[in-house]
């Protein structure tokens, strides 16, 4: 592990020099070593800012992960190979809770404060890119007791004053508000996808908006990245979106990027692409800029 934690150190400082994005925070990611499952999905901290960056590393080992607050969530396969866990760390990185997961581990996020988790699964298939052939379940955990409290697919939905009621629910891609009440996801039914909102004391969705997947809340709460689709089954770009004014901008990025994108800080998007994590200016300039190869499944470290 130590040659690893190097080789992302190296990366990181030489990342810090004349860089076309802001690189100001700490992101926790997950190494990528396919050729070593020893190695591969280890936790990884690299420190971006006026400093040269420092690299710590992790005992646990993560297929997608996320903190805050220095509460972890964190989706994995149990030894097994063929079971999955969802694990809740502390700052330090030993697990506090344990539950076992029905299916694939897909997206993982924690509130704000550290009050909440999600975590969404694949029920049926293995990834967003087929319509009709996937089906997920996305849980509300206490993070503080590690039990599951709410499942979305339970929660009311509204289209305006009328409420929804279909089979076909499907959702993921949660993101939390600061006042650990508030969320977006996206809600896919009848063969379209939706950016919600939610509220977790009311147990209701309100949809908002077609063709976004996987809202990211900024850390100043007013806008959303996301990806968008923009032309076949796996054609998405990624956008940010200002919830106040309603502007929509295509990032710099124009790969097809099939991730929950998450906020280095107010103005600047990092994303994997599950081979490296990737920087860009969150107002749509610049270009894209690699931060660490071998990674993946960033998440910013804050409190």
């Amino acid at each position: 592990t130590s040659t690893a934690r190097a080789e992302l150190a190296s990366q990181a400082r030489a990342s810090d020099a004349g860089a076309p994005v802001k690189l100001a925070g700490r992101l926790l990611v997950r190494t990528v070593d396919p050729g070593n499952p020893r190695l591969n999905g280890r936790l990884v901290e690299a420190a971006f800012g006026a400093s040269k960056a420092v690299v710590d590393g992790g005992r646990l080992a993560c297929q997608r992960v996320y903190v805050a607050a220095g509460a972890g969530l964190c989706l994995a396969v149990a030894p097994s190979g063929v079971e999955y866990r969802a694990r809740i760390f502390d700052r330090h990185h030993r697990v506090r809770h344990e539950l076992t997961l029905s299916g694939l581990p897909s997206r993982a996020r924690v509130s704000p404060g550290g009050r909440w988790g999600a975590l969404t699964t694949f029920s049926s298939g293995d990834s967003y890119t087929t319509p009709g052939q996937f089906s997920t379940r996305t849980w509300i955990l206490d993070m503080l007791s590690g039990r599951r409290v709410a499942d979305l697919e339970r929660f009311e939905v509204l289209k305006g004053d009328k409420r929804l009621d279909v089979p076909d629910f499907n959702f993921w891609g949660v993101t939390f508000a600061g006042d650990e009440d508030t969320f977006y996801a996206t809600l896919a039914t009848g063969g379209r996808r939706y950016l919600v909102k939610g509220s977790l004391a009311q147990r209701r969705v309100q949809l908002m908006r077609e063709n976004v997947e996987c809202p990211s809340l900024s850390p100043d709460g007013r806008r959303l990245a996301y990806k968008k689709r923009v032309g076949g089954v796996q054609d998405w770009r990624l956008h940010v979106l200002d919830l106040g004014t309603g502007r929509d901008v295509a990032l710099a990025e124009q790969r097809s990027i099939d991730d929950q994108a998450e906020w280095l800080n107010d103005e600047t998007v990092v994303y994997g692409d599950g081979r490296s994590v990737w920087a860009v200016r969150a107002d749509g300039a610049g270009r894209p800029q690699r931060l660490l190869a071998r990674a993946d499944s960033p998440a910013a470290v804050r409190g």
